[in-house]
């Protein structure tokens, strides 16, 4: 986006926000999200006759009354609500009615249950058999930016259905974790502030009232909203600024069976770093690449993770990875909402979880815990990533029985909740 037509998209979104009404604080400090999907789907098989597009998103055939309300005694008062919106595109605008109508009824149910909700539009990467993604949005990934009006027609029409809802228990996230930007060598040059400004001035336009949830770029991770200048949305009381954080990404991400990368290897990593003395050290790299050997078939593809994984556990042990350095990072984006005026509360810490399958259970325990409570040092509002709503005990779930919702016990604790 040019720079003369960012600056008047800007103007017409503060000219937008000086009808909105005063503030209502976000009835939420503890959350957690409903993961997008409970069983992946595909545009091919969600288009097909026989598939449930009546129960959108997913759970609300599978997750009862009872158990929302159980799931909110243990202490959580809100929920990020994940909702694909690459559905929206398949089904096409004049079908799209009953999916934001599934929405709504989620929305009023959780509402029921005792949550606040955070409706979060999270749109994902396309990928095979899932067109029309985050990349055709933005015009990121070396796409075009083909389905940008689209998507803030989309914004416009979900922020029109939630408007009517409580406005201290309901908010609207405008995209999840923005890949913009990251090549961006100067502020100046970023292209984010303009499309978030158009999303802003679309959602606003159709529900004055509405809490709106807002990031950076760069994935919507710490440096992202420190790059980004919330002063052109200062004069809009209803805002929340969203951060997400995964550190030490080489624990919190490591595992995972659709990746072929050192990480997916180098696996059951202490925490902090200081712990991973040299013996240590020897028997997970010498796991690590046992676990090659056995799952890459390609013997030049062996070869090279083979050496990338002495480099990722070096990089690991140099991170000094501990609770500080967790603190810190937070510590970074409260003094950004100090400096632009932002209260803390207005901040959100919308996604920070473990993937557990092959983590050190006591590493994932600990950085949950110094996550959480460096959030809360700061005054931000938090969402543990994710429930797990009917897989218990795998992935990044902290959901422990799917038949009554209980996390946990030992995640409980670490996310400072009553046992």
């Amino acid at each position: 986006m040019t720079a003369w037509l960012t600056r008047l998209v800007l103007s017409l979104a503060l000219a937008t926000l000086l009808l909105a009404p005063a503030a209502a604080d976000f009835a939420g400090r503890r959350g957690l999200n409903f993961e997008v999907w409970q069983d992946w789907t595909v545009k091919s098989a969600f288009l097909a006759p026989a598939y449930d597009r009546a129960n959108f998103p997913d759970w609300l055939s599978r997750v009862d009354d009872a158990k929302l309300k159980a799931l909110r005694a243990q202490g959580f008062d809100f929920v990020r609500l994940n909702v694909d919106p690459s559905p929206f595109f398949w089904v096409g605008e004049a079908a799209a009615a009953p999916l934001y109508e599934g929405v709504l009824t989620a929305t009023r149910r959780l509402h029921a249950a005792g949550f606040a909700v955070i409706v979060d539009l999270h749109i994902l990467p396309e990928m095979d058999g899932r067109p029309d993604g985050r990349h055709d949005v933005l015009g990121t990934g070396g796409r075009e930016e083909t389905l940008f009006p689209r998507y803030l027609a989309l914004v416009t029409e979900m922020a029109r259905h939630l408007a009517p809802l409580p406005a201290e228990r309901t908010a609207l996230e405008l995209m999840n974790e923005p890949d913009q930007d990251w090549f961006s060598t100067f502020v100046a040059m970023d292209r984010w502030p303009g499309q978030l400004a158009q999303l802003h001035a679309a959602a606003r336009k159709a529900a004055p009232g509405l809490t709106l949830v807002m990031t950076g770029a760069r994935g919507g991770g710490v440096e992202g909203l420190l790059r980004l200048d919330p002063r052109p949305f200062a004069a809009d009381p209803n805002l929340i600024w969203s951060v997400h954080y995964y550190e030490p990404m080489a624990i919190t991400h490591a595992g995972q069976p659709w990746e072929t990368t050192p990480q997916r290897f180098l696996t059951h990593l202490p925490f902090p770093a200081s712990a991973l003395d040299a013996a240590k050290a020897e028997r997970l790299l010498a796991a690590a690449r046992r676990g090659v050997e056995a799952g890459v078939k390609d013997a030049g593809q062996r070869r090279d993770l083979s050496a990338a994984l002495g480099k990722a556990l070096a990089a690991y042990r140099a991170s000094d990875a501990s609770e500080a350095t967790i603190a810190a990072d937070l510590a970074r984006v409260g003094d950004w909402a100090r400096r632009h005026g932002v209260p803390a509360q207005r901040v959100l810490l919308g996604e920070f979880g473990v993937f557990q399958d092959e983590a050190d259970p006591a590493a994932r325990l600990a950085i949950l815990k110094a996550t959480r409570e460096a959030a809360e040092k700061q005054g931000f509002l938090w969402a543990v990533y994710t429930a797990g709503l009917t897989k218990p005990r795998a992935s990044f779930g902290v959901i422990g029985d799917a038949q009554t919702l209980a996390v946990e016990p030992a995640v409980k604790a670490a996310l400072g909740l009553a046992p």
